[in-house]
């Protein structure tokens, strides 16, 4: 169990080390007409964290049904937009509930950006680190699109309906998915007991 466990973790670290590398590259040497570089390292995605992909279909299907705002039929280039989703990153660090335990930790990957930024507890909240290089070990890794992160801001959707919508997943430890889904919805919790377990197998 312990060889099988270290060959799972060992996949992941390559996994993620591939995608970071990938999208480093700039798609000097990798990218055409039909691949780019976030394309490869979704790819990867989908290997190291199984249907994570299925957000980008629920998120589609959300704007067309009108959960979420219509995506705009031509996206006009926003120079802006990296900023933007910092700050709405942040926004969202500052809307959470306390940590479970003060060495409680996630990360957040956006599909349509491949961003990742990381969420770990300081000062009875979290600080955020955007554009990190990845999850660290015992990370619960939230899967979701900008889309939502901004509807989650603005109050227009709960968590738990992101969730049952598919339009967040979640992957790590099963006790600390559940912490995580307190922490998002801003409820305290008390369960240091509760969180031992930090393996980073995935799951969902």
């Amino acid at each position: 169990m312990n060889r099988r466990r270290a060959h799972h973790k060992a996949v992941i670290g390559v996994a993620l080390m591939l995608a970071a590398g990938i999208l480093c590259a700039g798609g000097t040497a990798l990218a055409c007409g039909y691949h780019s570089p976030s394309d490869i390292a979704r790819g990867v995605m989908n290997l190291v964290y199984p249907k994570s992909l299925y957000v980008r279909t629920a998120v589609w299907q959300a704007q067309s049904s009108g959960l979420l705002p219509p995506r705009p039929r031509r996206a006009a280039k926003d120079m802006f937009a990296y900023q933007r989703t910092t700050l709405g990153l942040e926004e969202l660090g500052r809307s959470l509930g306390p940590a479970p335990d003060p060495g409680f930790a996630f990360t957040i990957i956006l599909l349509d950006s491949m961003l990742w930024t990381r969420y770990a507890a300081e000062d009875g909240g979290f600080g955020v680190s955007v554009h990190a290089t990845g999850p660290e070990q015992g990370d619960v890794v939230l899967v979701t699109e900008r889309a939502v992160v901004r509807a989650l801001n603005a109050g227009s959707i709960s968590f738990d309906v992101a969730e049952a919508e598919g339009l967040i997943r979640l992957y790590g430890p099963e006790k600390r998915q559940e912490a995580l889904r307190d922490v998002m919805r801003g409820e305290p919790r008390d369960a240091q007991s509760d969180l031992p377990d930090r393996a980073t197998e995935a799951s969902g």
